[in-house]
């Protein structure tokens, strides 16, 4: 007679049992259930860096993206980089305004992942490559995917004159379109989403569905 032999208790429905036994066996080995939960790979923790010139949609998009997180029940954060780095750095100091921005970046991501943060939305306008590097640097054991947001000039114009005012307004309409041209130029992304007169909801969808992110 040939055949495998199924020993008692080894079935599908049994499968916690014999875990349990053969965790007891093993304590003499120092098997305990944390070590063997050690060796099952955690799921990769990945960030999804939004960039665009200004009145993109970089803010309004990664709230967007919070909520459909929160709603599936995700651990998730939303930084908006630019809060990181408002600063004017002393005369004296060695640091600039992008030195500390990466260094923000690089102080709080341990908090983050101490709170179980498996999903990271950042919303900046990248200016160079290093500056990227900077940011995957301070981001260690993250998988960074870039999106850039792109819009219509006069989309982008509507949405500065219906926020900002003043010299603000008129720097940001004067500088958007040489951000749009040097980010184009640059091409840093992963992904390029149009985030014009769509629903945000599908803009939203769609940079989700683009960094693979269920």
């Amino acid at each position: 007679m040939t055949g495998t032999v199924e020993l008692p208790g080894s079935g599908p429905e049994n499968a916690g049992g014999v875990l349990t036994r053969f965790l007891s066996a093993g304590m003499w080995a120092g098997i305990t259930l944390a070590s063997y939960r050690g060796l099952v790979p955690e799921a990769p923790v990945r960030a999804i860096l939004l960039t665009g010139t200004m009145g993109s949609g970089k803010t309004a998009v990664a709230m967007e993206i919070g909520e459909r997180l929160e709603a599936a029940g995700q651990p998730y954060a939303l930084v908006d980089l630019d809060w990181l780095g408002w600063v004017q750095p002393a005369p004296a100091s060695a640091l600039t305004q992008r030195a500390v921005l990466a260094e923000n970046l690089r102080l709080i991501w341990p908090t983050f992942r101490e709170a179980g943060v498996r999903r990271l939305v950042l919303a900046r306008y990248v200016e160079d490559r290093p500056q990227l590097d900077e940011f995957r640097a301070a981001l260690q054991g993250v998988e960074l995917f870039v999106v850039r947001l792109v819009a219509s000039e006069e989309v982008i114009e509507q949405r500065l004159r219906a926020r900002d005012a003043g010299a603000q307004l008129a720097e940001h309409l004067a500088e958007t379109a040489l951000f749009a041209a040097r980010g184009e130029a640059n091409a840093l992304e992963d992904a390029v989403v149009e985030n014009g007169e769509r629903p945000l909801g599908e803009v939203a969808a769609e940079v989700l569905a683009a960094a693979g992110w269920s």
